[in-house]
């Protein structure tokens, strides 16, 4: 019986409640706020919680979805893995801000920084830890940005130190350093 409860506590931080939901996205809307991330573009961008997806959470082109659970979540329970919920939501309006804010994605500064343009598939790499943060940074340039400004977030705009010797991830948050006074600068 203690084994069956812990894997039901263990369980339960896979599966994602309203309360969950609210919490994490008035905690990076902050964070979004106190680093220059936030405009009025973003204020009718909702964040809606979904019973259940078998992909995953999702930015499609107006709000932001989050599934109390989804098959992503349970492969990861099984595996031993676990994704903050804060982060998937830096991350979903990481591509809000990009959505909104096109013309400063759209840019050849963008292009030059992330190897392609935000909307670009044929600029797929392989994953290198001195040019992508994660594995899924190298999927195409716009999860690229995503993945740098959820960082950018996490860290609350601070490079971590261990990230200082690798000069194309020091350019990709310069960009986005350069991005949030820019977007601040039109408020």
């Amino acid at each position: 019986m203690p084994h069956l409860q812990y894997a039901a506590r263990k369980l339960r931080r896979h599966v994602i409640t309203l309360g969950d939901v609210c919490r994490a996205n008035n905690q990076v809307t902050d964070e979004m706020d106190n680093l220059g991330l936030w405009s009025d573009r973003l204020e009718k961008i909702e964040v809606y919680w979904v019973p259940v997806s078998w992909d995953h959470y999702g930015w499609y082109h107006r709000h932001i979805y989050i599934p109390a659970i989804t098959g992503a979540q349970l492969s990861d329970f099984f595996q031993g893995k676990y994704t903050r919920l804060t982060d998937v939501l830096r991350h979903e309006w990481a591509h809000a801000v990009a959505d909104r804010h096109q013309q400063l994605i759209d840019t050849s500064r963008f292009e030059r920084v992330f190897g392609g343009p935000y909307e670009s598939d044929d600029a797929v790499r392989e994953y290198d830890a001195d040019h992508h943060l994660t594995h899924y940074a190298a999927v195409n340039p716009c999860e690229d940005f995503a993945e740098v400004l959820h960082y950018y977030l996490r860290h609350k705009g601070r490079l971590p130190v261990r990230l200082t010797d690798k000069p194309r991830i020091v350019r990709k948050w310069q960009f986005v350093k350069w991005l949030a006074k820019s977007i601040s600068a039109e408020a």
